[in-house]
C-alpha cells in the first residue's frame, strides 16, 4: 500500500516513468518483448534494431522472464507503469521476510524493507528493468537460504525456482551477487556442523534453477561469441566506466552532492572525471538509503546478532567491488578486459541490502536502549552550518569543492549553485531521523508511530524525484517525422538514418534547444537509439547501446562512418534500405540525401532511390570472404548485392517478384516469382541460428554487405518459409520439463517426509 501510495502519479493518471536509459534503449527493448507475447510467440528477433538483431539471446532483454509475458496481457502504457512498482513492493515485503527472520519486529523489518525499496539504487532501478528483477530476488533468495527446513527435498524446491528466475532475468551481475550472497550466508551465519549439507543445497538449487532457465542461458552463450563485445573485446576503461568513485560514498550522508542528479542535466553536476570518470550520472542517482541504515552500523558495533556478521562482511565486500574498478590506473584502462561485463557499480544493490538489515536491526536496538543524543544534534548541526557557509559565499565555496575534487574551474559555479541545497537538504533529513530515533524508546504508541513514520519519510523524501513522470504521450506516440515515415512506409520497407551518430553537434548547433524540449525528445528526434522501436520503426546504424550487435554490424557501422564523410557514397545507402535520413537543422546532409521538411531544430532527408530490405538481385557481385568483400563494398553500384560465397564471380537476373505473405519478427513467409536464377535480400544480421525452407527444403544464407543475409533462389516460383530461432532451442527446452520434474519429485518426498 505504502508503494502504490507513494507511485499514485503514474500508476492512476496514465502517466508513465521516462527518463536515462529508459526511452533510447529499455522501453524500445520491452515493447518489442511485450508485442510477441501479445501476439502468442518467443521474442526472438528484433526487425528494428540494426537492421534486424538477435533479442531473446541478448540477456539485457531478459525476454523469458515470467513477468513480461504475465504483462503481456496489458496494453503496453499500462505494463510499464506496473513493472517497476510490482518489483518495488516484492523487493520490500522478500526484505521483510528476510529481517523479520533474524529476528526484528514488524517496526524494525517493515523500515529495512522501506531502506531498501526506497533507496536510491533500487529507485533508479526504474531506469533499468533489466537490472531491477535482480534487485527484487536478492532478498527473498537469502530468506530462503535462511528458512529453516527439515529436509533438503524441503529446502531446494522453493530456492531452485528463485534462482531460476533471477537467471531468466539474466543480468549476469545481480544474478551472480545472489549467489556469492548465499554462500556468504552460509559462511557466516551458519554452523561447521550445518554447512556441508546447506552448502550441497545452495549447489543443488543453483544447478535446479540453471535447468529452469536453460533456454536463456544456452541461447546467450551461443549468441555471445560472435557479438561485437566478445570478438574485439572491451577494454577495461569501458568495463569500469560505471563503479563507484570514493567520492560518491559520502552520498550515504548527502544524497546529492554532486548535483541535482534526478533533473538530468549535465550543466548542473560538478562532481567532475573524479567523481564520474567520463561521465556525468552514476548509473544510480544517488546512494542514500536514509540516515537510519548507515547510523544503526555504529550502534551495532561489536554485537553478535542473527544476520548482523553477514550483513558486515557484505557490505565490506560490495563495496569492494564497485568501488575498487574505479581506482583503475588510467594506464591500464586500454588494455583488454579478461571478461566482456561491464558496469560493477550494479553490485551496489549488496550494499544496500546490508544497510537495510542494518537499519531493521538497529532500530530495534535504538528503541530499546535510547542513546544520548548529543552527536547526532552535533552532525546535524554541522550539516546545518556547511549550508549556512556555502550559501553566503558560494563563490567561495565551489571553489573550494572543485579544488579539492580536481573537477577544474569550469564546473565551480554550478557547485555554487547547488552545494547549500545539498547540505540543507541532507541536514533536515539527518535531523529528522534524529527526532525520530528520539521518539523510538517511548512507551506510548502515538511517539512510536510518529518515529517510525518519521524514518519511512526520510528515503522516500530524498528518492521519490529520482524518476522523470511524463504523460504516456511523451513516451509512446510519434513524433511528425515518424508520422511521415509511417504515412510513406506502411509495410516498413525502408529504414531511417539518424544522420548525428556521424556528425558531432558543434557549438553552433541548437542542442541546447533540442534538450529544453523535454529529456524525452532528444532520442525521439535524433532516431540514433532504439526509440523509433517504438512505433515499428526501424534503423540500421543506430548506437550499439549494450554492445550486443554481432560483429559483422559492428565492422559496417564503421565503414558507413566512413562512407558518410564522401559526396558519392548514396549507392551505400541506397543498398541498404536507408531511405530517410534526420539531422540536426545546422548539420550538412549526408551524400545523395535531399531535404523533404522538418521543423525548427530537425531537418528531415529522403534518397531515392533507395531499395526495400527484402528483394530479388538484379544483379550481384560474389566476394571469397569478409576482407575481399570489405574491399569490394565501395565500388558496388545501386541496387547491386555484394555477397561473401567463397568464390570472386558477378552474375545478373531479370527482375522478379516477391509476394509477402507474412511479415513478423519471427518469420517471413514469401511466395517469389524469378524467371532467372537468382539472389534473395533481406536485412536481417547474418546469423547462424535460423532455419530456412525453399520451397520445403532446407537452404543456407550468406552474408549479404558484410553484415547482413541472402539466399539463392533458381529459376522458377517458390514458398520461402524464413523462421528465426532460439540458438540451442531444441536441446535447451528439455531444461525446465526436466527441472519441474525434479521439483515434483522433491515437493512430493517433502510432504511425505513431513507427513513422517
Amino acid at each position: 500500500m505504502l508503494v502504490v501510495l507513494v507511485w499514485a502519479d503514474p500508476l492512476f493518471f496514465q502517466r508513465n516513468f521516462t527518463g536515462r536509459d529508459l526511452l533510447p534503449y529499455n522501453l524500445p527493448m520491452e515493447k518489442m518483448i511485450h508485442d510477441a507475447y501479445a501476439a502468442g510467440r518467443l521474442p526472438v528477433w528484433s526487425q528494428e534494431i540494426s537492421g534486424g538483431r538477435p533479442l531473446l539471446p541478448n540477456p539485457n532483454a531478459g525476454a523469458l522472464y515470467p513477468v513480461r509475458p504475465m504483462l503481456s496481457l496489458l496494453p503496453f502504457p499500462l505494463a510499464m507503469r506496473i513493472y517497476p512498482v510490482l518489483h518495488w513492493m516484492a523487493a520490500g515485503i522478500g526484505t521483510m521476510l528476510l529481517v523479520s527472520s533474524l529476528g526484528a519486529s514488524r517496526a524494525g523489518a517493515w523500515l529495512g524493507a522501506v531502506t531498501y525499496a526506497f533507496s536510491g539504487v533500487s529507485i533508479s532501478d526504474a531506469f533499468f528493468p533489466h537490472i531491477q528483477p535482480g534487485m527484487t530476488l536478492l532478498p527473498w533468495i537469502l530468506w530462503a537460504v535462511r528458512r529453516p527446513a527439515a529436509t533438503p527435498a524441503r529446502r531446494i524446491p522453493l530456492l531452485a525456482l528463485l534462482f531460476g528466475l533471477d537467471l531468466l532475468a539474466a543480468d549476469i551481475f545481480t544474478a551472480g551477487l545472489a549467489m556469492a550472497a548465499g554462500a556468504l550466508w552460509l559462511v557466516t551465519e551458519t554452523t561447521r556442523s550445518e554447512q556441508l549439507a546447506q552448502f550441497g543445497c545452495l549447489v543443488g538449487s543453483v544447478l535446479l534453477g540453471a535447468l529452469l532457465a536453460a533456454p536463456q542461458i544456452v541461447a546467450t552463450a551461443l549468441w555471445i561469441p560472435e557479438t561485437n563485445r566478445a570478438v574485439l573485446g572491451m577494454k577495461l576503461w569501458d568495463v569500469t566506466l560505471f563503479s563507484i568513485s570514493p567520492w560518491r560514498l559520502l552520498e550515504f550522508f548527502v544524497p546529492y552532492l554532486f548535483g541535482p542528479a534526478w533533473e538530468l542535466r549535465t550543466g548542473l553536476m560538478w562532481g567532475g572525471p573524479a567523481v564520474f570518470n567520463a561521465k556525468a550520472f552514476g548509473l544510480f542517482s544517488t546512494l542514500y538509503v536514509g540516515a537510519l541504515g548507515p547510523l544503526a552500523i555504529g550502534k551495532l558495533r561489536g554485537r553478535r546478532l542473527p544476520g548482523l556478521k553477514f550483513a558486515r562482511v557484505l557490505l565490506l565486500v560490495g563495496l569492494a567491488v564497485s568501488v575498487l574498478p574505479s581506482r583503475l590506473p588510467r594506464s591500464l584502462g586500454d588494455l583488454h578486459s579478461p571478461l566482456p561485463l561491464r558496469n560493477p557499480e550494479k553490485l551496489a544493490v549488496g550494499v544496500v541490502l546490508a544497510l537495510a538489515i542494518f537499519a531493521a536491526i538497529g532500530f530495534d536496538a535504538y528503541r530499546r536502549e535510547g542513546r544520548s543524543n548529543r552527536l547526532l544534534l552535533a552532525v546535524g548541526g554541522l550539516l546545518a552550518s556547511v549550508a549556512l557557509v556555502c550559501a553566503l559565499w558560494p563563490a567561495a565555496a565551489g571553489r573550494v569543492a572543485t579544488n579539492v575534487l580536481g573537477s577544474g574551474p569550469a564546473r565551480a559555479a554550478a557547485a555554487a549553485a547547488e552545494l547549500p541545497m545539498a547540505f540543507a537538504e541532507a541536514g533536515f533529513l539527518w535531523m529528522a531521523t534524529l527526532v525520530a530515533l528520539a521518539l523510538a524508546p517511548r512507551p506510548n504508541r502515538p511517539a512510536q508511530l510518529l518515529s517510525v513514520g518519521l524514518l519511512t519519510l526520510v528515503p522516500i523524501e530524498a528518492s521519490r524525484k529520482i524518476p522523470e513522470i511524463c504523460p504516456a504521450a511523451e513516451n509512446f506516440s510519434p513524433t511528425p517525422f515518424a508520422r511521415r515515415v509511417i504515412r510513406a512506409d506502411p509495410h516498413g520497407a525502408f529504414r531511417v538514418l539518424g544522420d548525428v551518430i556521424y556528425r558531432p553537434m558543434s557549438s553552433a548547433d541548437p542542442v541546447q534547444e533540442l534538450s529544453e524540449l523535454g529529456i524525452a525528445e532528444e532520442p525521439r528526434r535524433s532516431w540514433a537509439e532504439y526509440t523509433p522501436a517504438l512505433w515499428g520503426r526501424g534503423t540500421v546504424f543506430n548506437g550499439d547501446f549494450d554492445s550486443g550487435d554481432l560483429a559483422r554490424v559492428e565492422s559496417l557501422r564503421r565503414i558507413s562512418a566512413i562512407a558518410a564523410g564522401f559526396r558519392d557514397s548514396g549507392a551505400f545507402f541506397q543498398n541498404l534500405s536507408l531511405r530517410w535520413a534526420v539531422r540536426m537543422r545546422r548539420q550538412e546532409a549526408v551524400s545523395s540525401y535531399r531535404p523533404v521538411g522538418g521543423d525548427a531544430v530537425m531537418a528531415w532527408d529522403v534518397l531515392e532511390p533507395a531499395f526495400p530490405d527484402i528483394r530479388l538481385a538484379t544483379r550481384w557481385r560474389e566476394e571469397s570472404g569478409s576482407l575481399a568483400a570489405l574491399d569490394a563494398i565501395r565500388e558496388i553500384a545501386p541496387g547491386e548485392l555484394l555477397l561473401e560465397t567463397g568464390r570472386s564471380a558477378s552474375g545478373s537476373a531479370r527482375p522478379g517478384r516477391i509476394a509477402i505473405l507474412e511479415k513478423s519478427p519471427a518469420r517471413l513467409r514469401l511466395s517469389v516469382e524469378a524467371p532467372d536464377p537468382t539472389w534473395l535480400f533481406v536485412l536481417r544480421e547474418y546469423w547462424s541460428h535460423r532455419r530456412i525452407r525453399l520451397d520445403g527444403r532446407e537452404v543456407e544464407a550468406v552474408p549479404a554487405y558484410l553484415a547482413f543475409s541472402a539466399v539463392p533462389v533458381p529459376a522458377g516460383r517458390h514458398g520461402i518459409d524464413w523462421q528465426e530461432g532460439v540458438p540451442g532451442g531444441r536441446v535447451s527446452r528439455f531444461g525446465p520439463l526436466l527441472a519441474g520434474a525434479v521439483i515434483a519429485v522433491l515437493l512430493v518426498r517433502g510432504r511425505e517426509g513431513k507427513g513422517k
